[in-house]
This record gives C-alpha cells, structure tokens and sequence, in this order.
C-alpha cells in the first residue's frame, strides 16, 4: 500500500476533501478507483515510453540513436542491413537540404577509399587520413577550376559537400565509403577511368595518394566505384532526390561500424 502514497498524493482536490470527509459513504470509492486506474496506467505508458527511448540509443555509444524505420523525413532508407543511426541519418538530410537550396541541379557520387596493407596503422588512432584527403580533393578542384577560368572557359562555381562512413570489414580492414555532392553544372560525373585524364576520376586517386604519401599509380585499386555510383538530383525532383538519399543513407547503417573508438566513424562537410 506504500507504493500508492504518491498517487493519492495526485488525486484531484474534490476526490481528497470528499474522501476526508466522507470517508465511510462507500459511494465515493468507485470515484478514487477510477482515478487511482487512470493514474496507474498514465505511469505504466510513461515508464514503457522511457524504456523505449533507452533500448533505441545504441549500447556503445548512448548518445547514438538506433531506428529501424523506412524513412527519414519522407525519405526512404536503407534498413535491410539492420538498425541505423538516426543522428547519422539527420547530418545526411542537412547536408542534402544545404547543397540543394544552393544548386538546382545537384550531382551525387559515390565511392570507396581503402588502405594498403602497409598502412594497417594508419586509421588505428584517429581519421586523419580522410581529413587529408578532403583537403587535398577540394584543393586539386579548386585549382582545376581557376585553370579552366584563367584560359577563358566558363566555369561553374561548386562547394565541394561530402558524407563519410568508416567501417571495418569482415577481414578487420578499416574503408571508408564516400558520397560527394557537387553542383552538376560543375560535375556531373566521374569521367573516363584514366589517370592521365583531367577529370574527378583522377583528382580523387590524386589526392588519395597525396593522403597516403603515396605515387598517384600505387594506389590504383584502392578506390572502388560502386555500380550506379551517380545520381543527378534536380531540386523539385522529389524522386531524384529519393533515390539518392536512399543510396547515401547506406553510410548511416550501424552495422560494421567500431563505436568502441574515441574517434567519429561517420562525418559530413560543415558548409
């Protein structure tokens, strides 16, 4: 009977001055029963909503939201590789939101980076690697396009936005997949698989190399371009931008991920 002082401490002022008053008129215990029942169930339904909330963060990192979800504001994800992260699925639609409200036409290009096997320890503290990356990548197209203006060509200006998952393989090697999203009227593709090319394809095995202090040709087969690795997106297209949100939220899945590490397995551009 001690677990219901709290609850008659609840009861409606009416309730409690007729049962101080009343205490022996049997006709107002169905009244406090009644109140009793619904205050008993409005505590059960808050302690399963909070059970809930714990059981959707993520057992090694509670500050990760798990869902199993379809969608993501309206937008369909890829859940058949069980739970994903809800934080990453978020940082994913900002920066979508971001690139789209900038360009009207938008290009998505997906691709993996892994390590040679020298460079095991390369990954094993921090992502410094990718940071390097990034910076070289953005660096090499901002060069290209101030090449391009400077011999009369006209040049369409482009934020170089980006989404990154690092994961572990079956195998304990650390890759990295990559989505950029560029202004299509800047690149709207990759363009012909050849290094000697002046193209996306070359500057990102350039500036792979350049993150792994390699030559451009040592690092050939380590960037692997998926099939369907580009998506053009048109911003009142609202299935072309479903279609790639769908492929990019592959990088938000929580499986094959090392949240034991103090460093970030999932990034996206801050612009």
């Amino acid at each position: 009977m001690g677990g219901l002082i709290p609850i008659f401490a609840t009861l409606s002022p009416d309730l409690t001055i007729k049962n101080s008053v009343c205490m022996n008129n049997i006709n107002i215990y169905p009244y406090l029963i009644a109140e009793i029942i619904d205050l008993l169930q409005a505590q059960q339904n808050l302690c399963q909503s909070q059970q809930q909330t714990i059981m959707n963060r993520h057992p090694l990192n509670p500050n990760l939201r798990l869902t199993d979800a379809s969608s993501y504001s309206g937008l369909p994800i890829q859940n058949t590789h069980g739970p994903m992260i809800d934080n990453f699925l978020g940082s994913s639609y900002r920066c979508f939101e971001r690139t789209i409200e900038q360009y009207s036409r938008v290009s998505m290009l997906r691709f993996d980076l892994h390590l040679p096997e020298h460079c095991g320890n390369c990954t094993l503290l921090d992502n410094t690697v990718l940071d390097r990356f990034f910076s070289s990548l953005k660096a090499k197209i901002a060069h290209a396009q101030r090449q391009s203006r400077e011999s009369g060509h006209r040049v369409h200006e482009t934020e170089v936005r980006y989404l990154w998952a690092r994961e572990i393989s079956a195998t304990g090697r650390v890759h990295y997949h990559i989505a950029l999203l560029l202004n299509h009227d800047a690149y709207a593709h990759f363009g012909q698989y050849d290094l000697a090319s002046s193209n996306m394809y070359s500057r990102i095995h350039q500036a792979w190399a350049s993150a792994l202090h390699m030559y451009e040709m040592d690092v050939l087969g380590l960037i692997h371009i998926p099939e369907n690795a580009i998506y053009f997106i048109k911003r009142n297209d609202k299935s072309s931008l479903e279609d790639a949100f769908h492929r990019a939220s592959y990088l938000c899945k929580a499986d094959s991920k090392d949240f034991q590490k103090k460093f970030h397995c999932f990034g996206s551009s801050r612009i």
